[in-house]
């Protein structure tokens, strides 16, 4: 019978090559990209909640390349002889664990990106709680997955061998003692339930986030248009009024303490009390931004009005207020880019895989009816969560200005050392 379990894992290791090759690849792919990305976003990216936030994804992305996506391959490699209890249960619990870690993470950082987007004066999620809510998030997909490493296991029951034969198995899927009860699919159901919970706040976030960033574009075109030579004290005063706290921070992280300002604002404009009638609808989510004049000398006072400043000076911030608003839109729609793509490659391949595991959570397990190759079928549909763990270093590389002059750097350095080698 021994014999008979083996040629039936032959079988299937044959028919789910294709699956097995493909995830090998991910493995591959993943662990370097993620390694490249723990690399720039820990010792070449500026300190801000992207940084932090992507840490994080990568962080369980590279766990899953040394955990998750091995121990698929090696279950497919001995699905009806599985040798190794412990494995299956570690397989199981990192396998929850990344894709739950990721659910809440991305889920947090729509909500950073609505809060940025949307309500960009008002309550923000600042980088030192974005560190703390990264440890929360690794804290939570740690109690969310440790029930799958008792529920999932080996277990051993027959099934038909070349339709006639019954032959008994050892399969890495519930554990023995779990086997005819409903304690997994309670478990799977309140494990979606979060999630689903996650995939719909993040929906509707985006959407509001999409809303402010289609109609904010027109409006700031329009007053950028109108305003450049005019208004420019009312420009001026806006953004002071942004800075007048202790530490300012920027959409791109960038934070400007008070000892920076000096250094910038040698004459203390911008800690000067601001007036109480500024217009309301003159400060918006382009208007965030952090004054930087390469000749802060242009920006004098008027001695008979020391609270205004000259018509020259006004005329050549508001045209720098102007470039940095553009720069402003641009980082906040790349950066909200990369993540929507990130949300919605995770929205459709989460809902696909809880789905898939729901049905093998059941005491009727559908596996045990199904041939050789539809089985194949199921790893593949069923690993499509995998792509979650390999696309970020990619997104990262085609929208990130910063991680581009980055790995173009490295690749100068590569290419110089060869030559020199």
């Amino acid at each position: 019978m021994t014999s008979a379990a083996q040629d039936m894992t032959n079988n299937l290791k044959s028919a789910a090559l294709s699956v097995t090759i493909f995830v090998g690849i991910e493995v591959a792919v993943g662990f370097v990209g993620n390694l490249f990305v723990l690399y720039v976003f820990l010792f070449r990216y500026h300190t801000c909640n992207f940084r932090y936030f992507v840490l994080c994804l990568s962080f369980l992305d590279f766990i899953s390349t040394l955990t998750t996506m091995p121990g698929e391959i090696f279950s497919q490699q001995n699905w009806y002889t599985y040798p190794f209890p412990d494995i299956c249960k570690a397989k199981s619990f990192f396998n929850v664990y990344t894709v739950t870690g990721e659910a809440v993470c991305l889920c947090i950082i729509a909500i950073d990106r609505y809060r940025k987007v949307c309500q960009p004066f008002g309550w923000q999620i600042r980088p030192r709680l974005a560190l703390l809510l990264c440890g929360f998030i690794h804290i939570a997909a740690v109690a969310m997955a440790v029930p799958v490493s008792i529920l999932w296991g080996v277990n051993s029951h027959p099934e038909k061998y070349n339709k006639t034969t019954s032959v008994n198995v050892t399969v890495c899927e519930k554990d023995q003692e779990f086997l005819q009860k409903d304690n997994p699919f309670e478990y799977v159901t309140t494990v979606e339930v979060v999630v689903f919970i996650c995939l719909v706040i993040m929906f509707f976030l985006y959407i509001f986030v999409a809303k402010t960033l289609i109609l904010g574009k027109n409006r700031f075109q329009q007053r950028t248009g109108s305003q450049t030579g005019i208004g420019s004290n009312a420009q001026v005063l806006c953004t002071e009024k942004e800075l007048s706290s202790d530490r300012a921070q920027s959409e791109d992280g960038y934070c400007s303490t008070s000892d920076e300002r000096k250094k910038t604002d040698p004459n203390g404009i911008l800690d000067r009390e601001q007036p109480q009638n500024l217009s309301a609808n003159s400060c918006d989510l382009s208007s965030e931004v952090v004054i930087e004049v390469e000749d802060m000398n242009v920006v004098t006072t008027n001695r008979g009005d020391p609270g205004q400043v000259s018509e020259k000076a006004s005329t050549q911030i508001a045209a720098a207020i102007v470039h940095q608003r553009e720069d402003k839109v641009r980082r906040v729609r790349r950066k909200t880019l990369i993540m929507l793509i990130l949300t919605i490659v995770f929205i459709i391949t989460a809902i696909l895989y809880l789905t898939l595991l729901a049905l093998i959570s059941r005491s009727n397990d559908i596996l045990q009816n199904m041939d050789y190759q539809g089985k194949a079928v199921y790893f593949f549909f069923f690993r499509l969560v995998f792509i979650n763990h390999v696309i970020n270093p990619i997104v990262y590389g085609c929208l990130d200005e910063q991680f581009k002059k980055v790995m173009s750097g490295v690749k100068q350095s590569v290419v110089t050392l060869l030559k020199c080698g």
